[in-house]
Parts: structure tokens; C-alpha cells; sequence
């Protein structure tokens, strides 16, 4: 039973594309998971940030086509918001869906 386990842990990260999974339930891109006022998670041990639709975001909020939000301070790469197939938006080049049906950016 233990050894299944430790299977299905170790296809869920290679699946995760090593995301962290915060003590809600949610995923985020790298860790560590930061906890906002609002009771979200954001990732990378960033400092949580009000968006104006009421959404707290990593590092400055950028605007996305279908009025929400998405972070994002990546000094090292440009600052991309990428459309996933769910139509939600996320901050990075690509989508990657996480176990519980949301994607996040990488």
C-alpha cells in the first residue's frame, strides 16, 4: 500500500511539473506558499498584492483580456500572460493543469 502511494506522489509531481501544493489545497507555481490576508496562497515566498478586482497576486498586478488579474515580477524573463484551455489566464509561457483542475503559469 505504501509503495503505491509513494507511485502516485511521485507521477502527481512529474505531472505538477514540481509545483508546491499549499496547506489549502491550492497549487502554486514554486514554493514557498505565502499566505494573503484573504486566505489564498501565492508562490515563490513573494508579498502579496490587493489586485483591484479584489484578488491578492505575487508582485504587481497585470491586467488580463477577461477583466481579472494575474502577478508577476519576473526580472529575468519578460512578463507574459498566457490564455489556458479553461479560458482562465495565468502568468507565464505555459499553462500547466494541476490535479485539481485549475492551471497555473510556468
Amino acid at each position: 500500500m505504501l509503495k503505491i502511494f509513494f507511485l502516485l506522489l511521485a507521477v502527481a509531481c512529474n505531472v505538477c511539473g514540481a509545483a508546491v501544493l499549499c496547506p489549502n489545497g491550492q497549487y502554486v507555481n514554486t514554493g514557498p506558499c505565502t499566505l494573503c490576508p484573504d486566505g489564498s496562497y501565492i508562490g515563490g515566498g513573494g508579498h502579496c498584492t490587493l489586485a483591484p478586482d479584489g484578488k491578492y497576486v505575487n508582485g504587481t498586478p497585470r491586467l488580463t483580456p477577461n477583466g481579472g488579474y494575474v502577478g508577476g515580477n519576473r526580472p529575468t524573463q519578460p512578463q507574459l500572460t498566457t490564455l489556458c484551455p479553461d479560458g482562465s489566464y495565468v502568468a507565464g509561457k505555459t499553462c500547466v493543469l494541476m490535479p485539481n483542475g485549475r492551471y497555473i503559469g510556468k
